[in-house]
């Protein structure tokens, strides 16, 4: 068996659960004469013929509203506000954000009277949209392109930042935003090291030929100061989540900074440190971190809100009980997160505040502790409690996963395309 066919074997066996769908063919007609031509007209992505017209792209510009732009196309004003009201009741839909793209059909046979079809669409990101067609009453609706599925390895070696290496190979920035969120429990990636190495396979979505985001991470491996990591994705109707290559839970109970991007230690956790106001040695139990003014601030991990106020020389100070064991402090914030208040529950990258210069202070920045059974300890290189294990019903799965996964995270390139319903598509679309 050639080597080339045991990669698609493989491949085929590996993937075939995830499933494929394919567009039903279109029913011809029950009748038809000998010699009649039947010219079909290929439908786009927004479910019209070419016959319709030429589809032109625009883009809201200052001041111009839903009125403007259906008035252009030769709609009455009853009927624009009939539209209007259904956008708002149907799809939630009010009013055109400047810079917002937007499509409409310019007849072929265009008058001076009729320039358009009675067809706008607008774009909500890059693959959804909301269509207002007006030809034959009023249908307003939200839905989204068709999106093709592939999946696709990569791997590469950090020479400045995992954006860089990743860009440079032609994969998206979103892929180093899944990997690092994927990681963040065990990977500070705010200090990544030239020589850190990683690989992994990931979904791509294709929208007419163009990627349109990233979805989930099936697998991949990071080396970060010569220690390797892995992460494998598996569920089975009972668990779900990531798991390395023995089925512990990789992902851990708290983050290891309180931030989504990567933000720059200015102090970091010491004992002996001198104090930059006070002219002193004073022990710094916490690590400070320099982000911009207005930064978000998330929370490390589930827990509940025990300290939301000022307090002197600490600024406005949030404090959030994890367990019984961790709690976590944040502290010269410049305000706080939405209904962040004493008592309340908070989750896992939940935004609690905004990095600020409140309290004591030489500068902006968002002090950070960790407490342990009450004592602070160092966050950057502390061990964190991990999620549960994998049960034991389900190990010897999971296994032909990891072995199938680990074979497939050394082959470059594209590894399979599909199609799959847009329920499916993950985060980043």
């Amino acid at each position: 068996m050639s080597h080339y066919f045991l990669v698609l074997l493989i491949v085929s066996a590996s993937f075939g659960s995830l499933g494929c769908y394919f567009q039903p063919k279109i029913t011809e007609l029950d009748s038809q004469e000998l010699n009649e031509i039947n010219e079909e007209f290929p439908i786009d992505g927004f479910g019209y013929s070419s016959d319709i017209g030429i589809l032109e792209r625009g883009q809201v510009q200052a001041n111009e509203s839903l009125y403007v732009l259906l008035n252009e196309m030769g709609i009455s004003q009853q009927v624009i506000r009939q539209v209007s009201n259904e956008l708002k009741q149907s799809v939630g839909f009010r009013f055109l954000k400047e810079n917002q793209i937007y499509y409409r059909y310019r007849l072929h046979n265009s008058t001076p009277e009729a320039h358009y079809a009675p067809i706008l669409i607008i774009m909500e990101s890059n693959i959804r949209f909301v269509k207002v067609d007006v030809t034959d009453g009023i249908l307003v609706q939200a839905s989204a392109k068709p999106i093709e599925i592939r999946f696709r390895q990569v791997e590469g070696l950090i020479e400045s930042s995992l954006y860089e290496s990743l860009i440079s190979q032609g994969h998206s920035a979103g892929v180093g935003m899944e990997l690092s969120e994927l990681f963040a429990w065990q990977i500070d990636f705010f200090r990544l090291y030239r020589g850190d190495k990683y690989r992994a396979i990931y979904e791509e979505f294709i929208s007419e030929g163009e990627v349109v985001g990233v979805g989930r991470v099936l697998a991949a491996e990071f080396v970060h100061q010569n220690r390797p990591y892995q992460a494998f994705y598996y569920e089975d109707g009972q668990q779900q989540g990531y798991y390395d290559a023995e089925g512990n839970g990789i992902q851990k109970a708290l983050l290891k900074a309180p931030f989504k991007y990567n933000q720059r230690i200015s102090s970091s956790f010491n004992y002996n440190r001198f104090h930059p106001v006070l002219k002193q040695r004073i022990p710094h139990t916490g690590t400070d971190y320099a982000a911009p003014l207005g930064t978000p601030v998330i929370a490390v991990g589930d827990g509940e809100i025990i300290e939301s106020r000022y307090r002197g020389v600490n600024g406005n100070i949030v404090q959030i009980q994890h367990n019984g064991m961790y709690k976590t402090a944040y502290l010269h914030l410049n305000g706080f997160g939405p209904g962040i208040k004493k008592g309340v529950q908070v989750k896992q990258g939940q935004v609690i505040g905004y990095v600020g210069r409140t309290g004591r202070v030489t500068g902006v920045h968002l002090h950070y502790t960790l407490y342990k059974n009450n004592d602070p300890v160092n966050s950057v290189t502390v061990e964190l409690p991990s999620q549960e294990s994998l049960a034991v019903s389900a190990r010897d799965a999971f296994f032909l996963e990891v072995q199938k996964y680990s074979y497939l995270l050394g082959q470059g390139g594209l590894v399979l395309a599909t199609n799959i319903d847009l329920n499916d598509v993950g985060k980043n679309s």
